[in-house]
């Protein structure tokens, strides 16, 4: 696995920066292989993203028609309830894209925890292709940062870390009082390629200590991630303080 840092000095510029990589990646993948698969991510700074690709000239050079939308992670909410991922995805990118509806692929929050994530299990076996150890490979994933290392809804001393047989689970968290639905470790770790967006002072804490205190005895989830090719950290100045 390659890391890469790129900083630049705010949210803005660092989302910018991500949509051109996202676009030069989506059209490499689709002229190798005919697809392109992202896994969302939610919060803020992904929506700056998102905003960006809805928007010429992006919104008119990505090939939607040979994309596949996922999400990494998803509340327990309906999907039109204001805290849902795929309700912000949509207000901010889908709706402002020439995307088939059946590309989109949502996690079915609406359904009891268990239940949702075992459907989304199904969706990411049916949908994507599977590695050696039959585990579905995304060509990226979108991920933002927690001050507490966790990354989609992988927060740490939850047992979902513990989960490998399957690709979604569901996690009750205490800290947020929710339940959340995720994929699992072994399914981020089997992307080529995870990008974490990661903006703001709130964050310069957990980036200093994963490049320069890294844990030895129980690793973040942060600190646990290993795609097939990179691992590539988008920073603005604020989150990356102590980072150069």
């Amino acid at each position: 696995m390659q890391t890469y840092k790129i900083i630049k000095p705010d949210a803005d510029a660092i989302c910018l920066e991500a949509a051109k990589d996202f676009l030069r990646l989506a059209q490499q993948c689709v002229q190798q292989k005919g697809e392109f698969s992202v896994a969302l991510a939610g919060g803020s700074t992904p929506k700056k993203l998102y905003q960006i690709l809805a928007k010429p000239p992006y919104a008119d050079a990505l090939p939607w028609g040979k994309m596949r939308l996922f999400f990494g992670d998803e509340r327990g909410v309906p999907p039109d309830h204001p805290d849902s991922n795929y309700a912000m995805a949509n207000r901010y990118l889908f709706k402002h894209i020439n995307i088939d509806p059946t590309h989109v692929h949502r996690v079915q929050a609406e359904l009891e925890p268990d239940k949702a994530a075992q459907a989304y299990h199904a969706t990411l076996k049916g949908f994507l292709p599977l590695d050696e150890d039959n585990r579905p490979v995304f060509d990226l994933v979108l991920l933002g940062l927690g001050a507490d290392g966790h990354v989609a809804s992988l927060f740490p001393g939850t047992d979902i870390l513990q989960v490998e047989d399957r690709c979604a689970a569901a996690v009750w968290v205490e800290d947020k009082n929710s339940w959340r639905i995720s994929v699992t470790l072994p399914v981020i770790n089997s992307a080529e390629h995870v990008w974490l967006l990661v903006t703001g002072e709130a964050k310069n804490d957990i980036v200093d200590r994963v490049f320069h205190y890294p844990s030895v005895n129980t690793p973040l989830p942060v600190e646990r991630l290993n795609p097939k090719r990179d691992l590539s950290w988008y920073l603005d100045h604020a989150a990356a303080r102590w980072v150069r």
